[in-house]
């Protein structure tokens, strides 16, 4: 008999346990290489301030967070299925459009710039970029009207990828491309790795749009977690102005 209660104490105990994992809902982040937003570290590991900031806000809401590193197409058509819960990205993407939910905040802007060499012009868009040879970063997404002239045959390009920031400044520099189409955070993270200031490598600005939550329609409690993303949000930019302001 001690030995059979014993035995239930222990089950006892151990449903107790799985009560309180079930407890917290495992959220999926997915986020592609935007350093030093979001990146993947040398130990493979997330990383970067956007990373930083969604792991406090989700753990501090009652969330466990796994995050997942995929390129663009791929985070996106997970976000549709559902395999991925939420994205800390830009907001009114076509390819999401009646499969996500959409938060006002703004967790910061994502710029796209087109970059050319040092002694080159500032091109006249998109007339000066016929037959020319174009650097992009390879699984990127690029808004309209650059995703348009990507794909004018008039137009004429000759398209380069690249996986790294840092190639693809190389590549301009040596003149094996006319025109690089980049964000411009990881942008600035590269040149300061390369030792280059911002004058160094002059762009014309296309494209500014702001990040924020943005979550799967099919992820569980998704009117849930965005409320719940949001008011902490709230909370913690209010407690930032109150430190900064004492």
């Amino acid at each position: 008999m001690k030995v059979l209660r014993a035995m239930l104490l222990i089950i006892g105990l151990f449903s107790g346990f799985s009560t309180n994992a079930q407890g917290r809902q495992l959220i999926t982040v997915g986020y592609y290489e935007f350093p030093p937003a979001s990146y993947t570290d040398s130990s493979n590991n997330p990383a970067g301030h956007i990373i930083e900031l969604g792991r406090t806000l989700l753990t501090d809401a009652g969330y466990d967070v796994d995050f997942k590193a995929l390129p663009s197409a791929r985070l996106y058509s997970e976000l549709i299925s559902g395999n991925i819960d939420l994205w800390f990205g830009a907001p009114n993407k076509t390819e999401l459009a009646g499969h996500t939910l959409e938060s006002s905040r703004v967790l910061g802007e994502i710029t796209l710039a087109v970059y050319y060499h040092p002694e080159s012009k500032p091109p006249r868009l998109p007339d000066d970029l016929k037959g020319k040879k174009i650097i992009l970063i390879g699984g990127y997404s690029y808004w309209p009207p650059i995703s348009q002239w990507l794909t004018d045959s008039s137009l004429n390009l000759k398209l380069t990828r690249t996986s790294r920031h840092t190639s693809a400044i190389a590549m301009l520099m040596r003149k094996r491309g006319d025109y690089l189409f980049d964000y411009l955070e990881p942008m600035r993270d590269a040149q300061q790795k390369l030792g280059l200031d911002e004058l160094s490598l002059p762009h014309l600005i296309l494209h500014s749009t702001p990040a924020t939550f943005i979550v799967s329609k099919r992820a569980r409690n998704a009117d849930k977690i965005l409320a719940d993303l949001e008011l902490q949000f709230d909370n913690f930019s209010t407690s930032r102005i109150y430190q900064h302001n004492r």
